[in-house]
């Protein structure tokens, strides 16, 4: 057997258990690896045909099952392994990169309701009882009863906005799965077309601008209210490339746009403008993009 045939391979499948590794025994870590793990995959798929990227993934899901438990294992199958062969095949069919940078968006959305399905059925994980045994733990060192009123309500808001919170977080990871797998690629050598940058994004206005009225308007009803939750993070994320747009217009520096993230997620508040500034973007077009919709 020729080993030089199979190195691909045999390197991702260390790379993606190097990871697995890094997420299990440093779990502060584990949000980097997310966006990493379909990356060696994505990687593969340009290299090797379906049949042998499959048989990888299969293999891998095997030996993180044994090494680290079977959510690992499952992960491995429908959640990064699932992701980056989507992402992986939909670049190698050149299909053009908004549509690939979607395809990464919905691909992260059904990994996600999948793995959060199926570890409540095959490895009847009770989220409840979780909950319930914080809830508990922290009532011993708090008072008792307000700490498991406020976790209570805190936990039926949750369980309340969930589909919303779920499609959030994918959409999120979906983009960046997207960007550093589009960027490693590059750093190959394959001439990938990447989607412009953040800060040249603009929404459809009419679309959006009516869902959110109705939506507002449905308030009362659990589906509407989701999709008021979502509708407002579009309008986040387009207020988001306006502020990306004039820090790049000034030539800032990377250290300012991190601290600029940072203070993003840690003041409630500045979200909020962005998503005032999105809406107001929708009409008014701060940047004067000479593609943006009159």
């Amino acid at each position: 057997m020729d080993l030089k045939e199979y190195q691909a391979s045999l390197r991702t499948m260390a790379y993606i258990i190097l990871l697995t590794a890094v997420n299990y025994f440093i779990p502060f870590l584990s949000m980097a690896v997310i966006l990493l793990w379909p990356v060696p995959i994505v990687y593969l798929v340009q290299k090797e045909d379906s049949g042998r990227v499959i048989s990888v993934i299969a293999i891998t899901a095997l030996l993180n099952g044994l090494l680290f438990g079977t959510f690992m294992g499952l992960m491995t199958v429908i959640g990064f392994g699932l992701v980056g062969f989507i992402i992986g095949n939909v670049i190698k069919e050149n299909v053009s990169p908004l549509k690939t940078l979607i395809t990464s968006v919905l691909a992260v959305i059904i990994s996600q309701a999948l793995i959060v399905y199926l570890s409540g059925t095959m490895l009847n994980l009770d989220y409840q009882s979780i909950v319930t045994h914080l809830m508990h733990s922290l009532s011993g060192e708090f008072e008792q009863q307000s700490v498991e009123q406020l976790l209570q309500a805190q936990l039926n808001l949750i369980k309340y906005i969930f589909p919303a919170l779920l499609v959030i977080s994918a959409t999120i990871t979906g983009i960046l799965n997207y960007y550093l797998s589009a960027w490693y690629l590059r750093r190959k050598g394959l001439n990938i077309e990447l989607y412009k940058s953040v800060s040249k994004w603009y929404l459809p206005r009419w679309p959006i601008s009516i869902l959110i009225v109705v939506s507002l308007l449905m308030n009362s009803n659990l589906f509407f209210t989701n999709l008021t939750i979502f509708l407002f993070f579009l309008a986040f994320l387009q207020g988001f490339a306006v502020l990306m747009y004039y820090l790049s217009t000034r030539n800032s520096s990377f250290l300012l746009k991190f601290f600029m993230l940072f203070l993003i997620i840690i003041v409630p508040v500045i979200p909020m403008i962005l998503i005032l500034i999105g809406l107001l973007d929708f009409w008014f077009k701060f940047r004067k993009l000479e593609d943006q919709p009159a």
